[in-house]
């Protein structure tokens, strides 16, 4: 997947469309601004893109997984990825990493952001945005596993649990959980009633409910319904919301932990 222009460009990029008179026209006019040497931006260029640009670097990682639509953890900083040799600049709400080679592009190209991803954060991080790519279509299965294969020697055992079916990183963040503890799961399984988001051993359904999919208010009644019809098939239905997953996670955990302790999941469903 290539890197759009983000209404970014640079000197030679304008120069095959404009004379050097025009571009400084453009420019007293307000409609291009010089970012730094050989770079511009228009009125509608994206401001964290720019931003790299200003401190010397590209926009790369998470915050380049973002601009490529993929569903990321929330990150209050922007991740900007600096030259091997560059001075660190003083800037606030940044996450500075640094790689050798840069693109001329002023952003980096998919792979080149999910591998800092996957590199420079935790193993689940890094799943989690491995799989968004991979579900939203933006690589292929073989290329992701071959994305797996260049992390760190103790990242390995989390990428062993790649999956194409993950619908979200709290759905990814909920499945690692159950699966590092050696419990069977399921994504997207299919129930008599309809597809649950994943199934924890032989009868145990956990909803992982996300802003986007299930604040509206048909969505809600929909999810009921579901829910009920599934009790009343005889699996054990836990909904958890974003909240729980990704500001509670601790004691999200530890509760699941209690219910996982019952052994429940093994049984199998009974109406």
């Amino acid at each position: 997947m290539k890197t759009k222009d983000y209404g970014v460009y640079t000197a030679k990029q304008l120069l095959t469309g404009y004379t050097k008179r025009q571009i400084k026209a453009l420019v007293k006019a307000g409609n291009l601004r010089r970012i730094m040497r050989g770079w511009y931006a228009g009125s509608d260029a994206d401001l964290d893109v720019v931003r790299a640009l200003k401190l010397g670097g590209r926009l790369g990682c998470l915050s380049g997984c973002a601009k490529y639509g993929l569903w990321v953890p929330y990150q209050a900083k922007t991740h900007v990825i600096l030259p091997g040799n560059a001075t660190l600049p003083a800037a606030e709400f940044t996450e500075f990493h640094r790689c050798a080679a840069h693109p001329r592009s002023p952003m980096f190209d998919l792979e080149d952001c999910l591998y800092q991803a996957m590199r420079y954060h935790d193993a689940e991080t890094g799943l989690i945005v491995l799989e968004s790519a991979l579900q939203l279509g933006h690589i292929g299965y073989d290329q992701a596993k071959h994305l797996a294969t260049r992390v760190q020697k103790d990242k390995m055992a989390t990428y062993r649990f790649l999956d194409r079916g993950a619908q979200s990183g709290s759905e990814t963040r909920v499945r690692l959980f159950f699966q590092r503890r050696g419990v069977s799961v399921h994504t997207q399984n299919r129930t008599a009633p309809g597809w649950v988001d994943l199934l924890v051993g032989n009868s145990w359904i956990v909803e992982c409910d996300g802003r986007e999919f299930h604040d509206r208010p048909n969505a809600f009644e929909v999810d009921r319904e579901r829910d009920l019809s599934n009790t009343a098939a005889g699996f054990l239905t836990t909904r958890l919301s974003y909240h729980q997953i990704w500001h509670e996670w601790e004691r999200t955990k530890q509760r699941l932990s209690a219910i996982l302790h019952r052994r429940r999941h093994r049984v199998p469903p009974r109406a």
